[in-house]
């Protein structure tokens, strides 16, 4: 009896970080210019990202925000309100962003790039919350989603999408 209940206290008050995936990106609305001055890109940047909670217990999150990133500086950021994912369940949520390089950005790496045809972006999200367990565990838990991709001017669209996930 005491092998069993501690088999289940094991497996069942075991309690992870939830998983971040970006599972897509889509880009609309994207207009550069190499050749004005400043350059510039902008675009409607929007990530569909799901988030599985491996617990038996539910991850409720907190707001947070999503943002991506040109060469080391923010081009965007959107703001998702918190929620909750049931334990052993997944949930999908779309982020939509305006991106917009700025006179921060360094011109001279930009007009480079857009002249090359690609874009090379960092993507950034942590989700923030608790997994509480059977109404007797609760523990707090951070799951971050770290990316870097490549925004193919011609095809409009995202190649080369790498995650780290932690």
């Amino acid at each position: 009896m005491g092998a069993i209940a501690l088999t289940f206290s094991l497996i069942v008050f075991r309690i992870v970080a939830p998983n971040l995936k970006l599972q897509s990106v889509i880009i609309k609305n994207l207009k550069f210019n190499s050749s004005s001055s400043p350059p510039y890109l902008n675009m409607t940047f929007i990530a569909e990202i799901q988030i599985k909670n491996d617990n038996f217990g539910t991850f409720k999150f907190q707001n947070s925000s999503t943002s991506v990133f040109y060469n080391g500086t923010l081009i965007g950021t959107s703001g998702f309100l918190g929620g909750e994912v049931r334990g052993r369940e997944t949930e999908i949520m779309n982020v939509t962003m305006k991106v917009s390089s700025n006179v921060w950005v360094n011109q001279t790496y930009l007009n480079s790039d857009l002249n090359s045809g690609l874009v090379k972006l960092r993507s950034y999200a942590d989700f923030r919350g608790k997994v509480r367990v059977l109404k007797i565990a609760r523990q707090s838990k951070v799951s971050v989603l770290d990316c870097t991709m490549n925004l193919n001017l011609t095809s409009k669209a995202i190649q080369d999408l790498l995650c780290e996930e932690s």
